[in-house]
């Protein structure tokens, strides 16, 4: 006999208030109700999910375990409803597209412009997230397709990875900062203020491995960020310096708001990718996204 769902809606439901009380106000069950659910389910997985003390109900690590499965679960759920309340509309979707800042500014706008000229309507839903936060996001269904840079190694053997694009990084600074325009070394660069990758990923990694290939120490005054408006505007008003990738500063450059210094020993190119979940169909928004990507990336 499989886990029952209703169960693991009621063990998410604990997990959420901290008590079976709390549980059962939420479910509009009474508290003995909520209590053989979770006996059910311990019973079935043949060990402790739930502790109950004084202070209320925490998850032991089966708990935490199945916890993850039944966010997933209600999220398949919710998603369900939307997408049949569209199709009724003639609406595709909710396509829910998370990523990283950069990359959902480099292909999230021309793939929806694309899109957008289709027959059909389609809903889609971006999220910015951490490089680190969208394999979980995935396994979640959080998400449906995550846009990140692609990895350097084999991405989790339950994650598919699309390779599309690959693009320059860009030595950014103010139009008045008097770096020569033939270029500079990182030594030469470091001595100015710095706007480093605040999240632990991908990006941070290969930014900073161009100081430590250099022999350079990280620049004295740094600024952690990784909104990239406040990361624009404080390389145009304070005199910091950045690298980002040349599709998320095309627009400024061409407005002369920022200049782009030849950087001489800079990072390598970053190549994106989309990462979906293997064993999943694909839903029909989902594959136009895939095949959109593609086809803008191709030469």
């Amino acid at each position: 006999m499989s886990l029952d769902p209703r169960n693991l809606s009621i063990l998410l439901h604990v997990a959420r208030s901290g008590s079976f009380t709390a549980a059962a106000k939420a479910l509009n069950m009474s508290q003995p109700a909520v209590s053989i659910a979770i006996a059910q389910l311990e019973d079935r997985v043949g060990t402790q999910v739930v502790m109950r003390d004084r202070k209320g109900a925490t998850l032991t690590e089966a708990g935490a375990l199945l916890l993850r499965r039944a966010q997933a679960i209600e999220n398949i759920l919710h998603s369900a409803e939307q997408e049949v309340a569209g199709h009724r509309e003639q609406i595709d979707g909710p396509l829910k597209v998370g990523g990283t800042p950069g990359a959902l500014v480099a292909l999230a706008p021309p793939l929806i412009a694309r899109l957008a000229v289709e027959d059909r309507g389609l809903a889609v839903q971006a999220v910015e997230a951490r490089d680190e936060d969208l394999a979980p996001m995935l396994r979640m269904r959080a998400i449906d397709l995550a846009l990140c840079t692609a990895s350097r190694e084999e991405p989790p053997s339950d994650i598919i990875e699309v390779p599309l694009q690959s693009e320059p990084f860009l030595l950014l600074a103010a139009p008045d900062n008097p770096m020569p325009d033939q270029g500079v070394s990182i030594a030469e660069a470091a001595i100015f203020p710095w706007i480093l990758p605040l999240a632990d990923g991908a990006t941070r990694r290969q930014l900073e491995a161009v100081f430590l290939s250099a022999g350079v120490a990280l620049p004295k005054t740094i600024l952690r960020c990784d909104a990239l408006a406040t990361m624009k505007d404080t390389v145009r008003k304070a005199g910091f310096l950045t690298l980002l990738p040349a599709s998320v500063v095309d627009t400024e450059i061409k407005a002369g708001l920022m200049r782009a210094v030849p950087l001489l020993d800079g990072p390598p190119p970053r190549r994106l990718a989309i990462w979906r979940m293997r064993g999943d169909d694909l839903s029909a928004p989902a594959a136009r996204f895939i095949a959109g990507a593609q086809a803008l990336s191709s030469p």
